[in-house]
């Protein structure tokens, strides 16, 4: 199946670009592979962010699975100088989204987020 731009870069990049405050949108394997990013600016070590949020969502997939409250389909945290939102696709891959803070729209990223997640579905599953 085809994504919509025609790569997954093209289509992260599309994302961050209808994101107001988007700083980078990434697709990556749950284990911490990076398969394509889109970075507006220089910033974190995509790299290194892919392995820590995979392990983030590692954690937090565990937590509702003791607590016996269903899949994890999304994570959210903001610190001083960002706010990331995590999202699965599938069971195998997650989608992530840097937004500025002050800045970013976190209910138009989510929105985004969505869209775009039914587009990678349908590429990877």
């Amino acid at each position: 199946m085809e994504i919509p731009g025609g790569s997954y870069e093209k289509r992260l990049q599309a994302l961050a670009e209808t994101i107001p405050g988007a700083t980078s949108a990434s697709l990556t394997g749950i284990d911490g592979i990076g398969i394509a990013s889109y970075h507006v600016e220089e910033g974190l070590d995509p790299t290194l962010a892919d392995a820590e949020f995979a392990t983030m969502l590692g954690t937090a997939s565990r937590a509702a699975q003791n607590l016996g409250v269903g899949e994890i389909g999304e994570l959210i945290f903001t610190t001083d100088t960002a706010t990331f939102i995590l999202r699965m696709v599938g069971k195998e891959f997650y989608l992530g989204v840097g937004l500025a803070p002050g800045i970013g729209n976190l209910g138009m990223a989510r929105l985004q987020m969505r869209w775009a997640c039914d587009d990678f579905t349908k590429a990877l599953l």
